[in-house]
């Protein structure tokens, strides 16, 4: 507060130095730690209200009303009612669900203080990642609004009104003219084109998903171990995306002439994965034998060049959980058991909806079930 009133005044280069690193520290390192112990326990209430495993067997045997109308009776119930009037099917639970997501991230960030806030903005700016792509590629491919607005999920900083302006921009043009200063403009500027001009979408999402981490990883310096822990567990999801990204590139045979790794993990190196996509069946087994997850992969790998890379990225996700669960445990009043339970609220959603849009493809019960992740 003091060193506001310095502002516009000159001073001595060696002051000048140490008012920026006082400044630099503190955007950074927000005195108020946080109010752990408060914020932990709400979301231990919260967590209390997932839906355990047994139930999504009970959701497999329901046609898409049933699941709607037990939806509308638990957590769900606000915004069943209140969509109830515009939408019906699985339109209804894709966005009540998308709708309940958003909320509940919002209160923790407005129930969480001091670093702790900061913290939890940025790693739920992945929503805006998300929603950004969404957006992008529903322009490029023609996808309405409405179909737009189904899988939007507004919990990062990125405001619903903002949002709805992006998906109305009547051009890619005007709607990267918005994100100017983003990290999403920067990866446009990267490709060195205009987005009339852009022939390949997925080189700016994969540059844009490398900014988001390395943007991550910088702005939690690990200088507390408040911030320790939050950068083990950025770095470790990190592992994970890295690993899903060449089991998908392995299986597929295919080879890129871009970067599609992720930087900043603490057991996967860009350049050896992009060694390992060339590897023979024998050798790639061999590789991933080195890594800490192997032993929770090792019998999904086996079947993989049977059953195909589906069901082993589906185990690769569940590691995921396991691990968040697993640091959580060990970690109580920190930020870790708030970020457990944003991966398992994010992963409750996606498999209600995987059920309702399985059940409305005419999937059998056991391709969904094999889809799920719990």
């Amino acid at each position: 507060m003091a060193l506001e009133i310095l502002k516009g005044v000159t001073l001595p280069p060696a002051l000048e130095g140490a008012v920026r690193r006082y400044r630099w520290v503190r955007d950074r390192i927000p005195l108020d730690m946080g109010n752990y112990p408060y914020v932990t326990a709400r979301i231990k209430a919260k967590r209390a209200h997932l839906l355990p495993p047994e139930t999504y067997s009970r959701l497999l045997q329901m046609d898409i009303p049933e699941i709607a109308r037990f939806l509308g009776e638990g957590e769900y119930k606000q915004e069943m009612l209140a969509l109830g009037a515009r939408y019906a099917g699985v339109d209804l639970i894709e966005m009540a669900t998308s709708r309940n997501l958003a909320k509940t991230y919002n209160q923790i960030y407005e129930f969480s203080e001091g670093q702790l806030r900061t913290m939890v903005a940025r790693y739920l700016d992945r929503y805006d990642l998300q929603n950004v792509k969404t957006i992008v590629r529903a322009k490029t491919y023609g996808a309405t609004e409405a179909e737009v607005e189904e899988d939007l999920v507004p919990a990062g900083s990125f405001s619903e009104e903002f949002l709805d302006r992006l998906a109305e921009a009547d051009t890619l043009a005007e709607a990267f003219g918005a994100l100017e200063g983003t990290i999403y403009a920067a990866a446009l500027d990267t490709l060195g084109e205009t987005p009339e001009r852009v022939t390949n979408w997925a080189e700016w999402e994969d540059l844009v998903s490398r900014l988001y981490y390395q943007d991550l990883l910088s702005s939690v310096p690990p200088s507390t171990e408040a911030n320790r822990l939050f950068r083990s567990f950025i770095q470790k999801e990190i592992d994970i995306v890295n690993l899903k990204t060449l089991l998908r590139t392995w299986f597929a045979k295919a080879s890129f002439d871009r970067d599609i790794f992720v930087s900043g993990g603490i057991e996967t190196a860009p350049e050896e994965l992009e060694e390992a996509t060339r590897l023979e069946y024998p050798d790639l087994v061999a590789h991933l034998q080195d890594y800490s997850f192997y032993d929770d992969i090792a019998a999904d790998l086996e079947q993989a060049q049977t059953r195909g890379v589906g069901l082993l990225i589906r185990r690769v996700e569940k590691v995921h959980l396991i691990q968040a669960a697993r640091y959580a445990h060990l970690h109580p009043l920190s930020i870790l058991p708030i970020l457990d339970y944003i991966v398992r609220k994010d992963r409750e959603v996606q498999n209600i909806r995987l059920i309702a849009r399985g059940k409305e493809s005419g999937l059998s019960t056991g391709v969904i079930r094999d889809l799920l992740v719990v």
